[in-house]
């Protein structure tokens, strides 16, 4: 295995990471109406349930440490392009515990789908508390400009209950991993055997 990434890795992941942003963005937006006013800490695990597939073709087609962090920081980018930098050393930081998860072995660990899956559900446990981070940072008012009344009311309480924070923590992790599972068994019926990937 070829250590480093090179210049079609970056692209590579450049155009994975805007695809996983995008399906999250669709199915977060699909399931705003149902369940942002009941259960608004459970959406980030089904976004990551359904990107899983998408993150583990690039983890698998790349194969190198750094993949789960550089998708991170272009999501990082997306938020800051959209008037959010503080995102992005939350990303950064989402992204290296990722990382963490894969560091320990001889390099094989990096086309092993059951660690990536263990390390894309690491980054969406912390993945699910974004929406809190900028509540912590910026306060109230900064929902003022983008939210009904009730809603902001509801973001808070979300937000400063340490029920749904852990929820939403071991909810985003759980929710992850099947979906990683899921996709595995898909990656491996349909492109380990056709040799699309290694």
């Amino acid at each position: 295995m070829k250590k480093g990434l090179r210049t079609k890795d970056y692209i590579l992941i450049g155009i994975f990471s805007i695809l996983i942003y995008v399906v999250n963005a669709i199915v977060g937006f699909a399931l705003t109406p149902v369940m942002a006013t009941s259960a608004m800490p459970l959406i980030s695990g089904v976004c990551l349930f359904f990107s899983a597939t998408v993150y583990l073709v690039m983890a698998m087609k790349v194969g190198k440490r750094g993949v789960l962090l550089l998708m991170a920081i272009v999501t990082g980018l997306i938020y800051t392009i959209m008037g959010v930098p503080l995102m992005l050393a939350f990303f950064a930081v989402a992204g290296l515990i990722g990382e963490a998860v894969l560091l320990a072995g001889d390099g094989s660990q990096y086309r092993r789908i059951s660690r990536q899956a263990l390390a894309y559900a690491a980054y969406g446990a912390l993945f699910g508390l974004g929406a809190y981070v900028t509540v912590y940072v910026y306060g109230s008012d900064y929902l003022e400009a983008m939210y009904a009344a009730d809603m902001r009311e509801r973001m808070l309480y979300f937000a400063y209950s340490p029920f749904w924070i852990a929820g939403s923590m071991v909810f985003s992790f759980v929710l992850t991993l099947l979906g990683s599972l899921l996709a595995a068994k898909l990656l491996r019926k349909h492109f380990l055997k056709s040799g699309l990937l290694q």
